[in-house]
């Protein structure tokens, strides 16, 4: 997320100064922000709503307790130095929120039974609740806030209209207590549907949506506008994001990108397999992934396909995708996917192999690995799949199952599943009528691995600083730099390499710089099993200063794999005469469908920032039936400030994602 765009590097040294004793460890606790039930209805319950705008507020902490949710914030002050304005600890304000259990609701008490009052301070809480939601510790963002006691606004407003700690008197209130959250402005946060900027969402949104595709409106759309008009998130206004606008509006769906409830029938709870422990992580098993990955990457990066200037993938995703498909493949095709995937690893090693590390993924605070598996298949008589295929993958993978009817409501549950499982990452996976049948072809099921890895960093950046990325073709661009002096340097012989390790130590952030070639020449003569021999030991830390630039970055990819992976090996699985995928179902039945990989979609998203990185995957795989488809230390510095190769990988090599950027610039 976007924060701030001006703090003085005094500030910003005296703020993590203050973090770094552990500052804001002293701010007020929820529970000291809570009054008795007693006093709570007489003190902040009333006929009367007083509202405060605190604009560009820095948060600081952001807890959501639905009863009491609370926020600690840092106004913007003038007058320490300049007129600039600056953000410092000491100026922090606590705001805690009342729930309408302590205006003197009875929790256990029938909504519909509720007065007119109740239900009215009900559905401003839901919705304060809904904003809380958005707010992420550094946000800088614009609140609305309204309290039922005058005394707190008035007191909220005196804080913010001082000039702060050090030019003020120390009798400045600094925590107070209000009703709800009204509003939240961002540059940062959109109102998905709101194409107008006018916070509602109503039919002159669809209007200016219909002016947009026709080409009719008087003005270009403002940033702001084209952020909230793009629902669907492809970086462009289209009929998609017309239609979902529409359905809102016509009451069909409660919300965008939101995850609704799954219509299609589940099945995998009827499925009788127990997991599998799997075989613990090796350099065999790395090793293949390694070389899995690289092999992507080398076939995948075009720099002058103009959407393929950032590249990203995730050779663990779409490993896991392929994985579950060969458990119903048999001769030519299975021995071809075995080599791709494997490297001389069988089917059944890789199983093993999956199955132990899904299993060991992290669910920590600094530390998500989220990896979900499903199987989609069409319920038509014809199509009946075998169950030793959905036990194998309930069994290694924890595959959830839906047999479903393939029509726009099997595409509104799997963008759910793909939206849930992506953490809002990847929003949309189809759309509608892409599994409508064709004179051509007909999907009859779809596999479906989703990723979702979020960490902090071990180190924190505490702040950043405007510089120039220089592209293929020597045009810069401007970007925000992160710099950090690290201890794991790789000299990678035709390449400068380091790892910043996230929080829990278990996963590294991979930053590659080819020291004589371009990064297109050093893509295409990369060597899978030299560069996973290089990365397994550092140099002496002790020898070497290691400083390091990485640029704040954040786009998304998507790619069809289809010819790719022909390519790399198993061209039988995309073709209808020779691809054999007989253990998928049984081709006995009258009317069957011999199946064969019609495409396999994959897209990618990543955030990087001072925190920490976001990163999702997902990939379908589409099955169809129809016709053919001590010394003194050297210095070593690598600054990532011009294309560049980059890796998330775990402790043993495995790449969770790999990339390389050639056009980075700051969003």
């Amino acid at each position: 997320m976007r924060k701030m765009k001006k703090i003085s590097r005094l500030t910003a040294g005296i703020l993590s100064f203050a973090l770094a004793l552990g500052a804001v460890g002293n701010t007020a606790n929820s529970y000291l922000l809570r009054p008795s039930t007693a006093n709570a209805s007489q003190r902040y319950y009333g006929d009367e709503e007083f509202e405060v705008e605190i604009k560009d507020a820095y948060i600081l902490r952001a807890e959501n307790d639905y009863k009491y949710p609370s926020l600690t914030i840092i106004p913007p002050k003038k007058g320490y130095y300049n007129d600039e304005p600056y953000y410092d600890y000491y100026n922090h304000i606590d705001i805690g929120f009342y729930s309408p259990e302590f205006m003197g609701v009875n929790p256990d008490d029938d909504y519909e039974e509720l007065n007119d009052a109740y239900k009215e301070l009900y559905k401003k809480w839901d919705k304060s609740c809904e904003l809380f939601d958005m707010l992420e510790e550094e946000d800088c963002v614009t609140l609305k806030l309204v309290a039922f006691d005058k005394k707190e606004a008035d007191g909220l407003k005196a804080n913010l209209e001082s000039e702060g700690y050090y030019n003020s008197s120390y009798d400045i209130e600094d925590s107070f207590t209000f009703g709800y959250i009204k509003d939240i402005k961002s540059i940062s946060i959109h109102y998905y549907g709101d194409i107008n900027d006018d916070g509602v969402v109503d039919s002159f949104d669809a209007v200016t949506y219909r002016k947009q595709l026709a080409g009719n409106l008087t003005s270009k759309l403002t940033e702001a506008q084209f952020l909230n008009g793009d629902i669907n998130l492809n970086k462009e206004i289209d009929e998609e994001d017309l239609r979902m606008v529409q359905d809102y509006l016509l009451g069909n769906i409660r919300e965008f990108n939101g995850i609704s409830d799954i219509g299609s029938v589940r099945l995998d709870n009827t499925i009788d397999a127990e997991a599998s422990e799997g075989k613990a992580t090796d350099s065999e098993f790395a090793s293949a992934e390694m070389k899995f990955g690289v092999d992507l990457l080398k076939n995948c990066f075009d720099p002058s396909d103009p959407d393929g200037k950032n590249l990203l993938l995730s050779p663990l995703s779409i490993s896991t995708a392929l994985s579950m498909t060969a458990n119903g493949a048999d001769g030519q095709t299975r021995e071809q996917m075995e080599k791709v995937l494997g490297s001389g690893l069988t089917l059944d090693q890789l199983n093993e192999y999956m199955a132990y590390y899904i299993s060991k993924l992290p669910d920590e605070k600094k530390t998500k690995v989220y990896l979900a598996d499903s199987i989609w298949f069409k319920d038509t008589p014809s199509f009946q799949v075998y169950d030793d295929f959905l036990e194998a993958n309930k069994k290694y993978y924890g595959s959830e199952i839906y047999k479903t009817a393939f029509d726009n409501s099997t595409i509104n549950d799997i963008n759910s599943w793909v939206n849930k499982n992506t953490q809002g990452m990847i929003p949309t996976l189809l759309k509608n009528g892409d599994l409508d049948p064709t004179a051509e072809k007909e999907i009859l099921m779809m596999l479906i691995n989703t990723l979702y890895f979020e960490a902090e960093w071990y180190s924190p950046y505490t702040s950043s600083y405007d510089g120039k990325f220089t592209d293929l073709d020597g045009n810069e661009h401007p970007i925000k730099k992160m710099f950090s002096q690290e201890r794991q340097y790789f000299d990678l012989g035709d390449a400068d390499a380091f790892k910043k390790q996230y929080a829990n130590g278990e996963y590294s952030f991979v930053g590659i710089m080819p020291k004589e070639k371009n990064v297109v020449d050093y893509i295409k003569d990369l060597d899978a099993e030299k560069l996973f021999e290089g990365l397994k030991q550092c140099e002496d830390p002790e020898t070497v200063e290691l400083n390091v630039m990485i640029p704040k970055f954040k786009y998304n990819y998507s790619k069809s794999l289809c010819d790719v992976l022909a390519k790399m090996g198993m061209p039988s699985a995309f073709s209808l005469e020779n691809a054999d995928f007989s253990k998928i179902n049984d081709i006995s039945v009258s009317g069957a469908p011999s199946l064969y990989i019609d495409d396999v979609i994959h897209k990618t998203k990543i955030e990087v920032t001072e925190k920490g990185t976001k990163a999702a995957a997902v990939t379908a795989v589409m099955m169809g039936a129809g016709s053919a488809m001590p010394k003194e230390k050297k210095k070593v510095n690598i600054y990532l400030d011009k294309p560049f190769v980059y890796m998330i990988v775990d402790k043993n090599n495995v790449p969770l994602f790999i990339g390389a950027a050639t056009q980075i610039e700051e969003n």
